[in-house]
């Protein structure tokens, strides 16, 4: 050993003291500076006539490095090696991370003095900063996203958690407990575990570098979780065997119910909930198979929905569909599948079904139909059916079979439908206005004078009566206030109940049993000169029919009143037509209308 420069001059350890990459010092009994290589100059700044003699701590601390250096010196002098890391600081005050060894120097059981060697770990302190701030931030961006991770050790089978894995599943770390892998498997829903294991055991044999798999795990409640389970294996043996895993496990709860409910609407009708065209279509292609022979069909469409829409308005429709896709799903078998083929037309297929059975299925639709009813609207469904009995037979003309035997059964009882559903609209309208029975009585009473008068042949007088009856049933979409309006009407209610003339066109027009006062109904508020609505027609541009009923819904309110008009005496209502003569009503039966009037005093 040596204690001073002269004792290690010229030997092989003092070649190894000048050359070291580490700063070193020497020091004696008193810890005051013997010696020091060229390392140390280069890190400290100091060359050896500004520190020889001088104090350790007075060099190296210069007053900073506090109590932590006097007990290490402290200890080197008492004859103990040490090592540690700390902060030194150079000749110009600036800091340094070492690591510091000091190794004292025993002669014959007395120290002698020592070493100070010193290793720049700057830049290893520097980089475990970083590392330590990017794990922070990792920490900070896992806790703020709620994701829960894990850690498994393989060997001990120990898992350790973070809070958020337990509050994802609704417990605390202390409630959950994850001490082994037991829990994942208490956990994991049945259908999953298969899955998982099997994805773990390749992720493990290294046949996946990493994995990912979604699971449900069960939440303390009773509900399951959806997760995103993410795996890596951090560290392996020297044999290549996993020591380590880390992982995450993300909430895809809300996402999982999105797919879910993107892929119900894919299969789904919107309105009635029933399976779409796309699903049956392919449900056709699977069962299209010898093991479901005989494969049956049944096509339905709801009567008079275009009716219903244009009368009652596009929401009453929609209840319409919904009643009628209501009767198909309590009808059909366990074992049929039924769908909204669009519009107005369902489809349902019967596996292993003969036509036979089918019709019996049909039968019962059909019955269901009688007594159901959507506010006074009268719910019913044409319905046909079809076998395809052989292989050698095309599903596709099986579908259209089933089509042509509904639309047959429509035209038979399509008329009916149509005619029930405009009773239904009659029946509202004189719930909701002035447009009652006795009203219409006695419109009729009157055209059919002015008719006869006129000699009108008796079909005419007929569809006279029918046109009365309807005249005002475009009124069925009138707001009742609007229409029992004791005050003057606005503009914009005026300008609402002048479109009732096209609606009940409309209807008319829509059903055959009226579709021939349609064009009466339409000009039955024409005016002789041209300035009625709501085509503007002129004198006998305007249709008989139209023409007399005019007169005749006037004069009833003439007569009876409204709670906007006053009953007239009868002068005053013959001075009124008069008035009016050659400018509202067709002057010619004007006059016969007042001979009429005349005689009925």
């Amino acid at each position: 050993m040596y204690i001073s420069n002269e004792k290690y001059r010229g030997c092989s350890l003092e070649a190894l003291f000048k050359n070291s990459l580490d700063a070193i010092i020497s020091f004696d009994e008193n810890y005051c500076i013997v010696d020091l290589n060229q390392s140390f100059t280069n890190l400290f700044g100091y060359n050896q006539e500004e520190v020889k003699g001088k104090h350790v701590d007075d060099v190296m601390n210069l007053g900073k490095a506090g109590s932590a250096n006097l007990e290490m010196t402290t200890k080197i002098l008492a004859g103990e090696a040490v090592e540690e890391e700390g902060t030194r600081y150079r000749k110009d005050g600036s800091p340094v991370e070492v690591l510091i060894k000091g190794i004292p120097v025993i002669i014959d059981g007395k120290l002698s003095g020592g070493f100070g060697i010193y290793d720049d770990i700057s830049k290893r302190k520097k980089a475990e900063q970083e590392l330590l701030t990017q794990r922070q931030r990792l920490e900070n961006v896992i806790e703020g996203s709620a994701v829960g991770t894990w850690e498994w050790n393989t060997q001990t089978d120990e898992t350790v958690c973070n809070d958020n894995w337990a509050k994802m599943l609704g417990y605390t770390l202390e409630e959950l407990n994850p001490k082994n892998q037991d829990i994942w498997k208490s956990l994991t829903h049945p259908a999953d575990l298969a899955k998982s294991d099997e994805i773990a055991a390749r992720h493990l044999a290294g046949e996946i570098p990493y994995y990912e798999c979604e699971c449900r795990l069960k939440h303390k409640d009773g509900h399951w979780v959806w997760v995103l389970d993410r795996g890596k294996i951090l560290t392996r043996s020297a044999d290549g065997k996993p020591l380590t895993m880390f992982g995450t496990h993300t909430n895809i709860t809300e996402r999982k119910q999105t797919e879910e409910q993107m892929r119900y609407l894919s299969l789904h009708d919107n309105l009635t909930s029933l399976y779409n065209r796309a699903f049956i279509e392919a449900e056709m292609k699977r069962l299209d198979t010898a093991r479901q022979l005989p494969l049956s069909i049944i096509m339905a469409d709801l009567n008079g929905l275009k009716l219903i829409n244009d009368t009652y308005g596009h929401s009453l429709g929609d209840k319409a569909l919904c009643a009628a896709a209501e009767i198909i799903s309590k009808t059909c078998r366990k074992d049929d599948i039924f769908a909204r083929w669009g519009g107005d037309e369902f489809v349902i297929l019967l596996p292993q079904t003969s036509l036979p059975d089918a019709n019996l299925v049909r039968n019962r639709i059909v019955s269901r139909c009688r007594n159901i009813f959507i506010e006074d609207v009268p719910v019913s469904l044409a319905v046909g059916a079809a076998c395809k009995e052989t292989t050698c037979e095309n599903i596709s003309k099986t579908l259209q079979e089933a089509e042509n035997n509904m639309y047959k059964q429509k035209l038979t009882e399509s008329r009916s439908t149509k005619s029930a559903v405009v009773r239904a609209l009659l029946k509202t309208l004189e719930a909701k206005s002035f447009e009652s029975e006795s009203h219409t009585r006695g419109m009729q009473k009157i055209a059919k004078k002015i008719g006869k008068k006129i000699n009108l042949p008796e079909e005419e007088l007929n569809r006279l009566d029918l046109l009365i009856t309807l005249h005002d049933i475009g009124k069925i979409n009138i707001a009742e206030e609007i229409l029992t309006k004791a005050k003057p009407r606005t503009e914009e209610e005026w300008a609402t109940i002048r479109k009732h003339p096209e609606i009940g066109f409309r209807i008319a027009q829509a059903t055959e049993e009226f579709a021939h006062v349609a064009k009466d109904i339409l000009a039955h508020h024409e005016h002789w000169d041209g300035k009625g609505y709501p085509q503007g027609l002129k004198g006998p541009a305007i249709p008989l029919l139209a023409r007399i009923t005019a007169i005749a819904d006037a004069y009833e309110v003439m007569t009876n009143g409204r709670p906007y008009q006053n009953p007239m005496s009868r002068k005053a209502i013959e001075a009124e037509f008069m008035r009016c003569s050659g400018t509202q009503f067709d002057p010619v039966l004007v006059k016969a209308f007042l001979e009429i009037l005349h005689k009925l005093k």
